[in-house]
């Protein structure tokens, strides 16, 4: 079966493709692919497994590839193909919304941050990073992590002006190179990674 998961809530689309696959899954990113490496994907077993379990990320950011995804509905793999977005007007698109052998489910990103949970990991950070680290594990599922990050600069601003620390001014640095990080599109897709090393780090500053 073809799962296509899109949207951009990537931790909670990565988690859904996680709970499909299961543990153990080949994972191919499509940037370096063309519609005749396909066939090997969708259709190809191994010497060891004739079901393969595969994750396939940015599919769609290639029009040629995402639509020849039709032709693979009866594969026997699992396969998930993990996108940003999907071009609703693509023929693939449309097939596949109507395919009993696909699922197309788009994860989007709240429109606010709970910005009680943010400060709390922010000022939980401050004291053990490794709880606050298991907090925003937790949060990423249902946060966005830009308004996240625009939440800490905010405890980080008053906090500075409280006290003009050399701790208080390093954070401060810190979470501007973030947000110019994510601003950066190699960086967006993964946003969540910049977060967790930042707070693993906090208590070191």
């Amino acid at each position: 079966m073809i799962h296509v998961y899109y949207g951009d809530n990537r931790a909670a689309a990565l988690a859904a493709a996680k709970k499909v696959l299961g543990e153990n899954y080949e994972v191919i990113d499509a940037e370096e692919l063309t519609p005749s490496d396909l066939p090997n994907i969708f259709l190809g077993a191994t010497l060891f497994e004739e079901k393969r379990k595969i994750l396939i990320k940015s599919l769609a950011e290639h029009k040629e590839n995402f639509e020849e995804i039709e032709k693979y509905l009866d594969t026997e793999h699992e396969i998930v193909v993990l996108d940003n977005k999907l071009n609703g007007t693509w023929t693939s698109v449309k097939s596949l919304k109507k395919s009993t052998k696909a699922e197309l489910k788009e994860f989007k990103l709240p429109e606010t941050v709970d910005r009680f949970l943010a400060f709390k990991i922010f000022d939980t950070a401050l004291i053990n990073s490794k709880n606050a680290y298991e907090m925003l594990k937790k949060a990423e599922l249902t946060e966005d992590p830009f308004m996240m990050t625009g939440a800490w600069a905010t405890s980080a601003i008053k906090n500075f002006k409280k006290a003009k620390t050399a701790k208080n001014r390093t954070i401060l640095k810190e979470l501007a190179r973030i947000d110019a990080l994510l601003k950066n599109s190699k960086f967006s897709a993964e946003p969540w990674m910049l977060l967790e090393s930042f707070i693993l780090r906090m208590g070191t500053f």
